[in-house]
């Protein structure tokens, strides 16, 4: 491989650090999660906590969301990332925060015997989208290299 080819190489890699942080990252919303849907209650109280569990392919599709997201950065580092590698591992992240995103947010639902305007639900739409964007800018930037 000639002496430019090697440095292109290297300039269009990403960082392994930057993998290594997702990775770090992950593993501290998987940590939030498990918490999150009670995966640490007692054994014997699982019919209390039934009702409040999300649908269990729900959580089946976050739990590949998770795996496919450590597993394709640590691929990345293996294979020295690029742009994609890093942009795809990022909505993998943006992706498995969103539960806990939607739990910090107020509910969307509406009372039914209530007839005002609830100011929680337009407070939850807006911070979606500012997340949304966010998460666009970030791309943005990472493809931007």
């Amino acid at each position: 491989m000639s002496r430019t080819a090697c440095h292109r190489m290297e300039m269009d890699a990403v960082p392994i650090q930057y993998f290594q942080s997702v990775i770090a990252v992950e593993l501290a919303v998987t940590g939030a999660l498990l918490f999150q849907i009670r995966y640490f209650a007692p054994r014997g109280s699982e019919h209390e906590y039934q009702g409040d569990l999300p649908d269990p392919r729900l959580r089946l599709a976050f739990a590949v969301v998770l795996a496919a997201t450590l597993f394709g950065s640590l691929l990345a580092m293996l294979h020295g990332g690029n742009e994609v590698a890093a942009a795809a591992v990022l909505v993998g992240l943006a992706v498995s925060i969103l539960p806990i995103l939607f739990r910090v947010l107020p509910p969307l639902r509406r009372e039914a015997r209530m007839h005002e305007p609830r100011w929680d639900v337009v407070v939850t739409i807006v911070g979606a989208l500012l997340y949304v964007a966010l998460v666009v800018g970030v791309l943005i930037l990472v493809a931007a290299g």
